[in-house]
């Protein structure tokens, strides 16, 4: 039964038959590459203690405790520091490596003093 609907249907089966790829085609195929083996992986953090941090899960809205695998791991920067603009202070941007299925920290620890906290004793005058 021929295909009556659609010739071009049937006439692009043969090998060798598709167009070529334009060039921003070519140039998008080879970001996408270039992003998948990029191990480089961001999640959002709060740090209290080095035995004591919360990472942050985008679907459920809410923070595990000391399991960096049940955080959300960002491929941008960009798109990890818009989602930590909505969660206001306390929250910081930290660097994974995923490598064979394992999440190692790049990013040193912060603790939730550390953070840009003003001093005070300058304030006053001191």
């Amino acid at each position: 039964m021929k295909n009556t609907r659609n010739p071009m249907r049937t006439a692009s089966k043969l090998p060798g038959d598709e167009p070529p790829l334009s060039r921003e085609w070519k140039k998008e195929i080879a970001r996408r590459v270039k992003d998948f083996d990029d191990p480089l992986r961001y999640m959002l953090v709060s740090e209290f203690t080095r035995k004591f941090i919360l990472y942050y899960n985008v679907t459920s809205d809410s923070f595990a405790m000391n399991d960096p695998t049940l955080g959300t791991l960002f491929k941008r920067r960009r798109a990890a520091e818009s989602v930590k603009k909505l969660l206001g202070r306390g929250v910081t941007v930290v660097k994974f490596t995923a490598k064979r299925g394992k999440l190692k920290r790049l990013s040193p620890f912060v603790g939730i003093l550390r953070q840009s906290r003003p001093n005070r004793a300058f304030e006053s005058g001191r």
